[in-house]
C-alpha cells in the first residue's frame, strides 16, 4: 500500500510549530492537512488564502501564526499588554491597546478583490469593529458581525452598511464579507450599496479592531483572508471547512488511517467494525478496560463526521419511553453537550437528551482524542479509527476468528472481534455464524405477530382513497414509481417469512433560521428527478388540503423534531400521513440487493428521491400542493452548522448514512433468541435469563416496507399489529446470551448490534442509546475474555455487572427482573 502523504502546506507548519518548540501530533496534521485538501478542492489558490489564525496552541504567542503561511503576515500585537486567550478555544478581551495586527495592507487586493472569514462564539450584539482597516479619514473596510440592532454593519469605502435583517449573523456562525455583498456560511443575504476602492493609503487589516476604529466587542475563534472574491459555492465549502477544523480545534481531533494506504496490516487485542455509535462505545469501554483498540469503519463512512453512526447523521432526537434506562456513555455524552456546547440546564428527558448531531459528532471526537482530559465526561481515549470499502474475508482458525481483510487491501489481527456495523456484515462473512434478515414466521404469543400480515397489516395514507395508477383510477396505465405491486404480493404467504426490512430515508439537520439556511436546491436541485414519484402525494394533498410540516399529533407529510436547546434546528423524519420521504421499498430492495454496488445504488437512489420531495414541495409549482405546505417547506433548508465535510461523492449539509433501521443480517442462534415474550414480561416477573448486560425502552415500532395497490387503491403495507411494549416501566433486561453468537460457533466474537433476537424484539430495541449499552458491555466483555483466556460467551457474569454498574458518570442499570 501506498504511504499517505500530507499536503506540502501541512509540512510547512508541522516545521514552523518545532521551532515554536510544539509537536504536532498527527491527529493535528491531519485536521489541517484536510482543511488545506479542501479549499484547494473549492479552485482556490493558496497563493490567494493569505492568512489563517486560529487559537490552537497552549500559549498565546505561539497562536499568532499564520498557519497557512508560518512567518508571513503573522499576528503582531497593536500596543501593550495581551488579549484574553483560552487555548483551543478563542481571543477575547480586545482593547485599545490589545489588539492585533495581520500586516495585509488593502492595497495587497486587487480592484475589490477580498473575502475575509471571522468565526465569533459571543451572541450578544455591541457597537465594535472586529476587523478591518481604516485610514484615518474612516476610508476601508471594516465589520462590526452583530451591532446592538443585532445586525451585520459594515464599512466598504467611506460608506457605512448595515444589514436590513437582524438574523443574519446569530453570533454562533461564521461570517464573511466581500465586496458588495454580505455572506454568512457562504451564502451571500443581502447587497449593499457601496462599490469598494481600494485607498489611496495602504492600512493594514486588524483583528480584534479596526486600526484606527472602534475595538472589538466580540471574541474570535477563527480568522482567515483571501485575496480573491470568492463564489457562493466556494464560500459553502470553503466556511465549512474552517468551521470544521475550528471544531477540530476546540472539541477533538481523530486519529485516522485513509482506506488504500499504508499500513497494510494492523494488530491490536480488540478489533471493532462498523461507524455506529455502539462501535464507538464498545471501543471506548475496551480501552478504558487497558486493551490496544481500533475502529475498523463500514464504507458509507467518509470522513470523521460519520463516525459515531445515526446519532451523527441527523437522527438527533431520542426516542424512549422510561429516562431511567437511558444511561451510560450516552447520558454522559449528552450532559457533555448540554454544559458544554449548548449551555442548558441538563437533564435526562427526551428533551435534555436530543442534540444536534454537529454537537454529537464533536462529542465523538473528544471520546477518541487522548488529549481532551479536563472535567470527568467522556474522557479522551486513545483510539485509531481506520475507513475501509468493506469486508472482502475473514479468516478463522477452529471458533476463533483470527484476521479479516477490507476490500482496500488492509488486513486487520486481534483476539477478539466486536461486529458493531449496522448491516450485520461482520456476522455474514464470518463463516458458521448464522443469520437471518427479515421476518420470522409468525409464532405464538406475543410472537403471533411476526411473519407477513398481509392484508391485515395495510394502511390508506391519510386514511384516503388514492389511485396507485399512472392515469388516475385506470389500472391499465399502469402503477405508479415505488409501488410494489398488487395485493397479494407474489412469494409470500401470511404468518411466513417475511424478508422486508423497514423503509429507509435519510434524518435531516434542517432549519427555518435565515441565517443558517441553505435551500436544498443550492446543493443538488433535483438530480434524476421524476414528478410521478411524488403523484400519490399530489393526490393526497387534493383530498387532504390541510395537511402540514409538524409532529406526530397532526396527519404530516414531515416531521419535525425541535433538538439541541433550539426551536429553530429540526430533525426532519418521515411523516405520520404515509407518503413522505421513507422511500417505499427501499429496505427490502437493499436487503435482497445482488452485490454491494446494487445496495450502494439503492442508497443512492434514495438520496435522489429525498432530494426530489424537498425540491417538489419548494419549487415545482404544482398547484394541487397546499399553498400552507409550499410556504412552509420553502422557508426549510439544510443546516449550514452540519455535516461540514461529506467527503468523497457527498453533499455539503446532507449526512453520508440514510436510516437503516434494521440489519440485513442479525444474529440467529440456535441457542439463545430473544423473543417479545422476552421483552414483554409482566413487570417483576424472572426472565429466561439474569446475565442483564443493557436493557431497551421503546415500543414494537416498524415503518412499513411497501406502498402496495389493493382493490383499486393505495396502500401502505408492513407495520406491525398491536401495540408490544415491556411492561408498564417499558423496561426490557437485555442478556448476555443475546450478544454472543453459540458457543459452539465462535467464541471470540460479540454483536451488540445485530443481536439474536426476533424481530418484534428488534423493533423494541433498535434504540441507539441501548446499542451504546450493548456496546459497552462488549467492549469489557472482551477485555475480559482476554485476560481470563475464557470464550466471551464465558465471561464470569459477577465481576462483568459489577463492572458495568461501575461505569461512566450516570451509570447504567442492569435489573435482573422484568
Amino acid at each position: 500500500m501506498p504511504a499517505f502523504t500530507f499536503q506540502a502546506e501541512t509540512l510547512t507548519l508541522e516545521t514552523a510549530r518545532a521551532a515554536q518548540g510544539i509537536t504536532m501530533t498527527r491527529r493535528q496534521k491531519l485536521a489541517f492537512d484536510r482543511l488545506i485538501v479542501r479549499v484547494k478542492a473549492a479552485g482556490a489558490s493558496m497563493s490567494d488564502f493569505l492568512a489563517c489564525y486560529v487559537p490552537s496552541t497552549p500559549t498565546e504567542i505561539n497562536s499568532r501564526l499564520n498557519i497557512v503561511h508560518p512567518g508571513t503576515n503573522d499576528l503582531t500585537l497593536t500596543g501593550a499588554g495581551t488579549p484574553t486567550y483560552t487555548a483551543n478555544d478563542r481571543w477575547g478581551g480586545w482593547s485599545s491597546t490589545t489588539k492585533y495586527n495581520t500586516g495585509i495592507g488593502l492595497q495587497t487586493f486587487a480592484q475589490g478583490q477580498f473575502t475575509i472569514f471571522y468565526y465569533s462564539r459571543t451572541a450578544t450584539g455591541a457597537a465594535s469593529g472586529d476587523f478591518g482597516a481604516q485610514t484615518a479619514g474612516g476610508d476601508g473596510i471594516g465589520a462590526n458581525i452583530r451591532d446592538a440592532s443585532n445586525k451585520f454593519n459594515a464599512r466598504l469605502q467611506a460608506a457605512n452598511y448595515a444589514s436590513t435583517s437582524t438574523t443574519i449573523t446569530p453570533g454562533q456562525g461564521m461570517y464573511s464579507i466581500r465586496p458588495n455583498s454580505l455572506d454568512t456560511f457562504g451564502i451571500t443575504r443581502e447587497a449593499p450599496a457601496p462599490t469598494y476602492v481600494a485607498p489611496a493609503t495602504n492600512p493594514t487589516i486588524h483583528l480584534g479592531g479596526i486600526n484606527g476604529g472602534a475595538v472589538s466587542a466580540h471574541d474570535c475563534g477563527l480568522f482567515a483572508i483571501f485575496k480573491v472574491t470568492l463564489t457562493d459555492a466556494q464560500c459553502r465549502e470553503i466556511s465549512a471547512a474552517l468551521l470544521d477544523y475550528y471544531y477540530k480545534v476546540r472539541f477533538g481531533m481523530v486519529d485516522m488511517y485513509p482506506a488504500g494506504f499504508a499500513p497494510s496490516t494492523a494488530d491490536y487485542d480488540v478489533i471493532v467494525y462498523g461507524a455506529s455509535w455502539t462501535a464507538v462505545c464498545a471501543a471506548y469501554a475496551a480501552k478504558q478496560e487497558g486493551k490496544t483498540v481500533a475502529i475498523v469503519l463500514d464504507d458509507l463512512a467518509k470522513t470523521d463526521w460519520d463516525i459515531g453512526g445515526m446519532p451523527a447523521s441527523g437522527l438527533a432526537y431520542v426516542d424512549c419511553y422510561n429516562f431511567s434506562a437511558l444511561q451510560g456513555l450516552y447520558r454522559d455524552l449528552t450532559s457533555w453537550v448540554n454544559s458544554t456546547i449548548i449551555n442548558r440546564a441538563d437533564a435526562n428527558t427526551q428533551a435534555g437528551n436530543s442534540v444536534e448531531s454537529w454537537q454529537f459528532v464533536q462529542a465523538v471526537r473528544r471520546m477518541l482524542d487522548p488529549t481532551r482530559t479536563n472535567g470527568t465526561l467522556i474522557l479522551g481515549q486513545d483510539i485509531p479509527v481506520y475507513f475501509s470499502t468493506g469486508i472482502a474475508s475473514i479468516t478463522s482458525a477452529g471458533q476463533k476468528d483470527t484476521s479479516f481483510t477490507t476490500n482496500d487491501g488492509r488486513t486487520f489481527t486481534a483476539r477478539q472481534f466486536i461486529a458493531a456495523d449496522y448491516d450485520g456484515e461482520y456476522i455474514h462473512k464470518s463463516a458458521g455464524i448464522p443469520t437471518f434478515t427479515g421476518s420470522e414466521a409468525a409464532g405464538s404469543g406475543s410472537e403471533a405477530n411476526n411473519g407477513y400480515k398481509g392484508s391485515s397489516a395495510l394502511s390508506k395514507p391519510y386514511s384516503s382513497d388514492i389511485s396507485p395508477y399512472i392515469t388516475d383510477g385506470v389500472q391499465a396505465s399502469g402503477l405508479l414509481p415505488d409501488i410494489q405491486g398488487e395485493m397479494p404480493l407474489p412469494g409470500l404467504t401470511v404468518g411466513g417469512v417475511d424478508p422486508s426490512i423497514q423503509s429507509m430515508n435519510y434524518r435531516l439537520a434542517m432549519t427555518t433560521d435565515v441565517a443558517r439556511l441553505v435551500p436544498v436546491t443550492a446543493i443538488d436541485p433535483h438530480r434524476n428527478f421524476n414528478a410521478l414519484r411524488y403523484e400519490t402525494a399530489a393526490r393526497a394533498y387534493v383530498l387532504n388540503p390541510s395537511v402540514t410540516i409538524g409532529n406526530p399529533a397532526v396527519t404530516t407529510t414531515i416531521l419535525q423534531f425541535a433538538v439541541g436547546g433550539t426551536t429553530n434546528k429540526m430533525d426532519v423524519n418521515n411523516g405520520s400521513g404515509g407518503l413522505s420521504t421513507d422511500l417505499p421499498g427501499s429496505g427490502y430492495r437493499y436487503a435482497t440487493a445482488a452485490n454491494r454496488a446494487a445496495q450502494l445504488a439503492v442508497i443512492d437512489d434514495l438520496r435522489d428521491y429525498q432530494l426530489g420531495w424537498f425540491w417538489w414541495h419548494a419549487n415545482s409549482g404544482d398547484s394541487r400542493i397546499p399553498s400552507t405546505l409550499v410556504t412552509q417547506f420553502q422557508a426549510f433548508g439544510l443546516d449550514a452548522g452540519s455535516f461540514l465535510d461529506p467527503g468523497p461523492g457527498g453533499l455539503l449539509y446532507w449526512p453520508n448514512r440514510p436510516y437503516q433501521r434494521d440489519p440485513v443480517w442479525r444474529l440467529k442462534n440456535t441457542g439463545y433468541v430473544s423473543t417479545a415474550q422476552d421483552y414483554c414480561k409482566t413487570d417483576g416477573s424472572a426472565p429466561r435469563s439474569t446475565k442483564t448486560v443493557a436493557v431497551t425502552s421503546y415500543d414494537c415500532d416498524k415503518h412499513p416496507a411497501w406502498k402496495v395497490a389493493s382493490g383499486g387503491l393505495l396502500y401502505t403495507q408492513g407495520s406491525v399489529p398491536g401495540g408490544l411494549v415491556a411492561g408498564v416501566d417499558k423496561i426490557a433486561p437485555i442478556p448476555l446470551e443475546e450478544i454472543v453468537p453459540d458457543v459452539a460457533t465462535k467464541t471470540n466474537v460479540i454483536v451488540p448490534w445485530a443481536s439474536s433476537q426476533t424481530i418484534l424484539c428488534w423493533y423494541m430495541g433498535r434504540l441507539e442509546p441501548t446499542g451504546g449499552l450493548k456496546g459497552e458491555a462488549a467492549g469489557v466483555m472482551a477485555s475480559m475474555a482476554i485476560d481470563g483466556n475464557v470464550e466471551v460467551q464465558n465471561v464470569d457474569y459477577t465481576t462483568l455487572r459489577m463492572k458495568l454498574l461501575a461505569r461512566d458518570v450516570n451509570h447504567p442499570i442492569l435489573p435482573q427482573v422484568a
